[in-house]
């Protein structure tokens, strides 16, 4: 097949370790400081101020810092937290492990996040939060959610894995994703905006509140403030310190990594817009934006004939997700439907993600282009 364009690829695979992060790595190896190097504070405050957020606190990876947003906010049995219907299920997956009940709410077909209209139908007196997952790169409605959140008392935790580094407007002030609501959190698995070489997270907490900081730094260290004495429930999870150096050397090329993704979006507009049989994702019409994946719509009927087309060509593609999260067998019996969820049931049918990574080549990319046209003018 020659050489195949995947569908993701780390900028280290490419170009390997540059001078500057081996030499960081091999200081730590050399010091034995795998466990609460002094690397992860430090990373800790580089990405509060790129965010420009009052405190970040480091997970082992990010579903369990959307367990601990959870676990921080005192939310009982029983209580209902809102949350979209379509996307990866991992807040849904830690709301059930705590005897909560997720609420689904339909999406928007242009932006995949969160129909902001439909959630005064969804919420009760049992509802208690609301988590908002901005998808593909694409932030949700952040200032009518908050506006929504607002109004009815409820603690909003934003879902900001697939987009660090894009923006929300707050009644006119830009503010980035993730650092808008009471409570935001990431994953830097690889594929990330800002990913490191295995499993990271991060919460942020968006206030003063240093009690809340402090409580999340407890959850995630078996409930301790002081060694050995265990306050409340807690987990273990913590970022290494190996992958804080990744982290480290990732974070001060963000903003060149997002600008090559947004790059590669408006290619991808300008070159495929003439295809009719497809719909393209909103990039980059918003500036606000940074697309960590590149998401078309195709009818049903021609999907996987795309999908198999592509791989011939040597091209990768990924179906994020096959199957909306009210369909999953595993939490069938644990979720409530605020809304219908025609859109979510729709878009598990016919979207398809192409590639797009900074280290894509502009070949690469052609080579992506050329076929989609090919494909679609056999199918005229």
């Amino acid at each position: 097949m020659g050489n195949v364009v995947p569908i993701f690829r780390p900028e280290v695979v490419k170009e390997g370790v540059p001078p500057e992060l081996q030499s960081a790595l091999s200081q730590v190896i050399a010091e034995g400081r795998f466990i609460k190097g002094c690397e992860v504070a430090a990373f800790e405050k580089e990405l509060c101020l790129e965010l420009q957020t009052h405190s970040v606190v480091t997970t082992g990876n990010g579903t369990d810092a959307l367990l601990a947003c959870l676990m921080a906010l005192d939310l009982r049995e029983g209580d209902e937290v809102i949350t979209p219907a379509y996307g990866y299920p991992a807040a849904v997956e830690m709301m059930c492990l705590l005897g909560l009940k997720p609420v689904l709410v339909d999406v928007n077909w242009q932006t995949f996040n969160i129909e902001v209209g439909l959630l005064k139908d969804a919420v009760t007196s049992k509802t208690k939060a609301i988590l908002p997952i901005h998808l593909f790169g694409l932030p949700a409605s952040m200032d009518d959610i908050l506006h929504f959140a607002e109004q009815h008392g409820l603690p909003v935790i934003e879902d900001a894995a697939q987009c660090l580094g894009a923006e929300v407007e707050i009644e006119g002030t830009r503010r980035k994703a993730g650092t808008a609501g009471r409570l935001g959190c990431t994953s830097f698995f690889p594929t990330k905006n800002l990913g490191c070489w295995g499993d990271g997270g991060a919460v942020f907490v968006n206030s003063d509140d240093v009690q809340l900081t402090q409580k999340i730094r407890m959850i995630l260290n078996h409930g301790q403030r002081d060694k050995y004495l265990h306050e409340i429930l807690g987990l273990n999870s913590r970022l290494d310190t190996l992958q804080a150096v990744v982290l480290r050397h990732a974070l001060k090329y963000l903003r060149d990594a997002n600008e090559k993704r947004v790059e590669i979006a408006i290619r991808y507009q300008e070159e495929l817009r003439e295809i009719s049989e497809i719909e393209l994702p909103p990039f980059p019409h918003n500036p606000l934006n940074i697309p960590n994946v590149f998401t078309i719509k195709v009818k049903p009927q021609l999907r996987q004939q795309l999908k198999s087309f592509l791989w011939e060509k040597g091209i990768s593609t990924q179906i994020y997700y096959p199957l909306a999260m009210h369909w999953q067998k595993a939490y069938q019996s644990r979720i409530r439907s605020g809304s219908s969820l025609t859109n979510a049931e729709k878009l598990t049918h016919c979207v398809l993600s192409l590639p797009l990574f900074p280290s894509m080549e502009k070949a690469e990319q052609d080579r992506v282009i050329l076929a989609l046209n090919e494909f679609f003018r056999n199918h005229e």
